[in-house]
């Protein structure tokens, strides 16, 4: 007898015949296969990501600043620098904004993927700057878009701390992954020395970034969130990499030098 008083009757082969008979028979349901694990964070960024990807590599404003034939002489040079310049402006904003808002995932699960030096890349830009600018490096020429895409970047660290993911993901491809070729042509074109002002674009050593795409997708793919953060990740990266196209689109919008037209294969 249970707690309640409720005479429990022993499971016989008589009972369970009365229960088949008092009971509707159902047809035996087909075996429902097992669900397939969830992808890996790394997995879901790449395919929901690559389109978007593609499309900021092949914008009009970096395929002409990195890719393009420009027109050679004193002239030339000069106006691709300012494009140049311009471009490392806008990032440094962006990556000022991402690392002031990386004190509010201190002491979580999310800093095996958020501080990484890598990713910490303010001062190299501040260095190539400097390069080019002198002390006037310090004038921030932010365009609009670019200050609506850093703001995005504070708004998440206040507000959803595991979105910064997103955005660190995107300034890999878009920065990282692809920095060495941008420096070899940034060097060929202003015909610089090794190194000068290409530091940002050089942080990761040529020989080492196949190691750290491998141990920077490791993290991500190892961290704590549940399948709605994951897709919510996978659509900020999405939101990050339309931004960064915002910004290309207003760079190259009346710029100097810069027309449509056929371009060089960015990849």
């Amino acid at each position: 007898m249970s707690a309640t008083g409720t005479l429990r009757l022993p499971r016989t082969d008589v009972s369970a015949r009365v229960k088949r008979l008092v009971e509707p028979q159902l047809p035996a349901s087909p075996e429902q296969p097992q669900a397939a694990p969830p992808a890996p964070l790394s997995v879901l960024l790449a395919e929901g990501t690559a389109k978007l990807a593609e499309q900021a590599e092949r914008s009009l404003f970096i395929q002409s600043l990195f890719f393009d034939a420009w027109e050679g002489g004193i002239y030339g040079q000069y106006v691709r620098a300012q494009h140049y310049v311009s471009h490392l402006r806008q990032l440094h904003t962006l990556y000022a904004a991402f690392e002031a808002a990386l004190p509010h995932v201190m002491g979580t699960t999310l800093t095996t993927a958020l501080l990484l030096p890598e990713l910490r890349l303010a001062s190299a830009l501040e260095a190539d700057l400097t390069y080019f600018c002198g002390e006037s490096r310090a004038d921030t020429f932010a365009c609009v878009e670019t200050r609506l895409h850093a703001e995005r970047i504070r708004e998440v660290a206040e507000e959803a701390p595991h979105l910064l993911v997103a955005h660190a993901y995107a300034r890999c491809v878009l920065d990282v992954f692809s920095g060495h070729r941008r420096a070899r042509r940034i060097t060929d074109a202003f015909e610089l020395a090794e190194g000068q002002g290409t530091t940002f674009y050089g942080t990761v050593p040529e020989a080492e970034l196949a190691a750290f795409r491998v141990r920077f997708h490791s993290r991500l793919d190892g961290l704590e969130l549940d399948e709605d953060e994951a897709r919510e990740v996978v659509q900020e990266a999405r939101m990050a990499f339309r931004l960064h196209a915002l910004v290309c689109n207003e760079l190259a919008r009346g710029a100097t030098g810069i027309a449509a037209g056929p371009h060089a294969d960015a990849r």
